[in-house]
């Protein structure tokens, strides 16, 4: 297993590397992109990864898009946020359809039910996404595949505000991976099945949020201690050598 310091070493440099690529110097003249570009430079992964479980403060995020590919026209029409204090559910949640600027594929709409009449009176991602970045505050993000779901907010971050999200994030599905010495790749569905969660609106993004939210309060307890740290839970996820850049 990685020892704790080159774990916390692996995300630093992750960081920093993006910042050496991606920063310029710009002028940031509307006061509330400027705000929101600020938040996500304060975030310090060092210090949440630092953190208990006890006293951490975890996001779970999910989008639907239009497709798969993030960097090839692909877009959000729907993001959910559910957050967690510790491991409780306090209820509080983020959930809103998204104009994605171009027409949705009748094979996206077949998987997740959204279509261009639903978000005709929807905001676009550069409206919502001061609200997003607010509700995802200091915390640590979670996700099934959070990958994918972190390429999209990353891409409008990158683009509307020359930043991205330094938060650490965990995977439920490589989490699941270290509980239960598997190897592979396994759905929502699947993990949730495994975990004796009931999956319910599977495929839209507050469905899928709420159950990964559960997956994560039942695999957190089977792999270690509240006590232990966010950097300890990271561990078991990147033994298995998944450290992406998104």
């Amino acid at each position: 297993m990685l020892s704790l310091d080159k774990l916390s070493d692996m995300v630093l440099r992750a960081s920093t590397q993006y910042k050496r690529r991606f920063h310029k110097e710009v002028s940031l003249v509307d006061p509330v992109v400027r705000e929101v570009h600020d938040r996500l430079e304060d975030v310090d992964p060092k210090t949440l990864l630092r953190k208990t479980l006890e006293e951490s403060r975890f996001v779970v995020v999910d989008v639907e898009t239009t497709g798969l590919s993030a960097y090839a026209g692909d877009e959000v029409v729907s993001i959910a946020l559910v957050e967690l204090e510790g491991l409780r559910l306090t209820g509080e949640e983020l959930v809103t359809h998204i104009d994605p600027g171009r027409a949705i594929p009748a094979e996206a709409t077949r998987i997740h039910g959204i279509s261009d009449i639903d978000v005709a009176e929807s905001p676009t991602f550069p409206e919502v996404l001061p609200e997003v970045i607010g509700f995802i505050g200091q915390a640590v993000v979670v996700g099934h595949h959070v990958d994918f779901d972190l390429r999209f907010l990353n891409k409008i971050c990158q683009k509307e505000l020359l930043a991205r999200l330094y938060h650490p994030h965990l995977d439920t599905m490589l989490l699941y991976l270290s509980w239960s010495g598997r190897v592979g790749h396994y759905t929502l569905g699947e993990v949730a099945g495994e975990c004796r969660v009931a999956v319910e609106d599977r495929h839209s993004a507050r469905g899928d949020a709420m159950v990964t939210a559960q997956v994560f309060q039942r695999l957190v307890p089977r792999l270690m201690h509240k006590s232990g740290t966010v950097l300890e839970l990271a561990a078991h996820q990147y033994e298995f050598g998944h450290f992406h850049g998104v």
